[in-house]
């Protein structure tokens, strides 16, 4: 089982628990007023425009991110890739009967939908009992609709299929039969409303005739689905609003062929997730392939975000990332645009941001791994390659956070066909210093302060392409990868398994099910803040993930809610101007001695500015765990008027959380009252505040 830091501190230092409540405790009367700070702000001083790209996300086909998070599909390994763990010739994770005195089965490779395999049933005897296969680990709700679906192909037909929802202990709750045709595959569809809610549900494809039946692929999903997507992780993601969308990786784009997730769904072959998928992990590290091109681009149309698409480099190549984009922007009459429009988008797309390659320099993790020499050279014909299908395009390569040699070594070779570098940032990493293990404050600290150190190499690697340029270009970044992860585990240890193997155990294990709480929200904030800052350079932002693992969002199968970091994405987004402005601040400053960084202040500002320069935004963060600070502002060159707006997430502790039933975490709105050119505004501990003041 996961354990959070609340756990593994409670149960691992019971001092140290009852210290931290006793400190909680001790700022129950707020307005102590015993951390102080000030902010000066600079009001006609413009620094930059800022791009809101910053505020964009990621999605990959990592963990539930996806599938089973914002995909709208129940059912797992729904086309019968043959993975059998268990000899039974049934495709894992669906199950046989436990009577097989009248029925048997086979994967057969023989006969497919997708080219692959299908799960053959074979029924004989005189029995007519319902016979089949089955597949659980899901919820559905009573009274709510599923469209439930099979392609069969019969020897003989003119049989009856039974769709089924059944409790845990086979007691029925909804069914629909039909009557199966002679000839090939044939699609069976159903609507199916439980009578109960169940918990979890068994959803049963059954035959009661004699004969051979091949099932190629098979569906479960809710009826509200909006194009195979979840409504209501669309709905959440709504007031997030995210500019840009990156897909589909992540390691896995690395491998990805895009070629096999397109046209009719149920008819692509599925493909291995690599590098992180595991023989029998989730879903068995299989992509069945339901969401490819076409469905990444209606997902960004559907939430008006814009498209950053990332090539395979590693096992990829220069003509097969072309193709790419001509599916996606040429014209109907070309090759591949007439694939797209053959199926079912006439229109160009016009996907404008691309990437080649992801973290190549990471071995032996990555898929096609290489040093900066060779990805240079290879990305130039892959750029080149591109840019002949499309010359409004803007490509990103690959710069590592932890190595300047590399950026260098791509910058001096390759610098004529970048746009943009991709830079990626998680803190903690998988060699943190293991003296910040269950020590929750201590993490705090640790946690709000990297965004500063994070910053210092942000600041060097925009100075070191400049260099690498010798002036004859200003390459952009593209963080699109950030976030902060959860390592509160045992580090890889030499066993009979590959290291390789190891370390992927590890990163699925600290990203696919973390939780976010306030402490990893103000992270979030922090690294925003950073953004601003940089804003002349930092131009695309993209958080990990949109959807579970890390995500903005959390699901089950009925279930969905906005963690912490969410919230503070959500906050943002709907509370900052497009133009940074001068400000100064002052405040007490703590270290963080197991990292060796010093002198991080208490106190993180930044103040945007509306279009019209008509609205000020002043973004304030109290870092300081367990005390409140006052903060005096001043607002130089401009006059405010006395009556503003306050947006703030201020839970009781930094380790709140939101859950499905519970949410800690929230945005709160106050009218702000006696706002002046010098005014003090009281900060909660932990917190996040936006005032918008209107200017005069």
């Amino acid at each position: 089982m996961k354990r959070n830091f609340v756990t593994s501190f409670f149960f691992g230092n019971l001092k140290r628990w009852f210290l931290l409540i006793s400190l909680l405790a001790g700022y129950a009367s707020p307005g102590l007023g015993q951390v102080h700070g000030e902010v000066r702000v600079h009001t006609r001083a413009v620094l930059h425009p800022i791009d809101p790209k910053i505020y964009g996300q990621f999605i990959e086909h990592f963990g539930r991110v996806i599938h089973q998070g914002l995909w709208a599909e129940l059912l797992l390994n729904r086309k019968f890739y043959p993975v059998d763990p268990e000899r039974s010739q049934v495709a894992d994770p669906w199950r046989p009967e436990s009577d097989l005195s009248h029925v048997s089965y086979v994967i057969d490779r023989n006969m497919s939908l997708d080219g692959v395999s299908s799960q053959r049933v074979t029924l004989f005897g005189d029995s007519r009992a319902w016979r089949g296969i089955s597949q659980s680990g899901f919820d559905v709700l009573g009274g709510k609709e599923y469209v439930a679906y099979a392609w069969i192909k019969a020897e003989p037909a003119d049989q009856e299929i039974s769709f089924r929802l059944e409790t845990i202990k086979g007691e029925l709750a909804a069914h629909a039969e039909a009557t199966m045709l002679a000839g090939d595959w044939q699609k069976y569809e159903v609507r199916l409303k439980a009578d109960r809610d169940l918990h979890p549900a068994v959803f049963r494809i059954a035959f009661n005739m004699p004969g051979m039946k091949w099932i190629g692929a098979a569906s479960l999903m809710p009826a509200d689905n909006v194009d195979g997507l979840r409504r209501d992780v669309l709905e959440l993601l709504k007031p997030m609003a995210p500019p840009i969308m990156r897909w589909p990786g992540g390691g896995y784009s690395d491998t990805y062929d895009w070629r096999k997730a397109i046209g009719p769904r149920d008819r692509r072959p599925p493909q291995a997730i690599l590098p992180f998928g595991q023989p029998y992990g989730f879903d068995h590290g299989i992509d069945p392939d339901d969401f490819g091109t076409d469905e990444f681009l209606r997902f960004c149309q559907l939430i008006g975000a814009e498209p950053y698409i990332t090539a395979n480099f590693g096992m990829g190549t220069p003509e097969m990332a072309a193709a790419w984009v001509e599916y996606c922007n040429g014209s109907a009459d070309s090759k591949w645009g007439a694939v797209r429009a053959a199926n079912g988008h006439p229109k160009p797309y016009g996907v404008k941001y691309w990437s080649v390659g992801n973290e190549i320099y990471g071995h032996p993790f990555e898929s096609g791994n290489t040093n900066a020499e060779g990805y240079a050279t290879y990305y130039i014909p892959f750029a080149r390659a591109m840019r002949a299908v499309d010359p409004s395009l803007k490509i990103t390569a690959i710069w590592e956070f932890a190595n300047p040699k590399w950026g260098e070594t791509v910058t001096k070779r390759a610098w004529g066909q970048i746009d943009f570098f991709s830079v990626h940032h998680y803190y903690p990493g998988p060699t943190w210093n293991p003296g910040l293990i269950n020590r929750p404050l201590e993490t705090y600290l640790a946690v709000v302060a990297n965004p500063s150190f994070a910053e210092d190499v942000f600041r060097k690697i925009v100075s070191l392409a400049d260099k690498s340029t010798e002036g004859r270009k200003q390459i952009m970044i593209a963080l699109d990868e950030w976030n902060e992860w959860d390592w509160d585990y045992p580090p890889p240890v030499v066993s009979s398994r590959s290291w390789v193997n190891q370390v992927v155990d590890y990163l699925n294990k600290s990203a696919l099910e973390f939780n976010h709480t306030q402490r990893d929200g103000l992270f979030s904030a922090r690294m925003l803040h950073v953004m601003m800052r940089l804003g002349d350079r930092i131009q695309i932002g993209a958080r990990s993930f949109t959807v579970n693992g890390l995500g903005a969002i959390r699901t089950n199968s009925t279930q969905a809610f906005v963690t912490a970091s969410g919230k503070m994405m959500e906050l943002y987004r709907q509370h900052s101007g497009d133009t940074l402005l001068k400000v100064e601040t002052d405040a007490p400053a703590f270290d963080v001695p197991e990292e060796g960084w010093t002198k991080i202040p208490y106190l993180d500002a930044a103040a945007t500015r509306s279009p019209d320069g008509r609205k000020l935004f002043l973004h304030l963060l109290n870092l300081h765990p367990t005390e409140a600070m006052e903060v005096r502002i001043h607002l130089e060159g401009g006059r405010a008027e006395t009556r503003g707006d306050v947006w703030q997430i201020a839970p009781r502790d930094f380790l709140s959380r939101n859950d499905f039933a519970v949410t800690n975490v929230e945005i709160e709105h106050q009218v702000a009252e006696g706002l002046a050119t010098d005014f003090v505004r009281s900060l909660p501990p932990h917190s996040a505040t936006i005032l918008e003041i209107n200017l005069r």
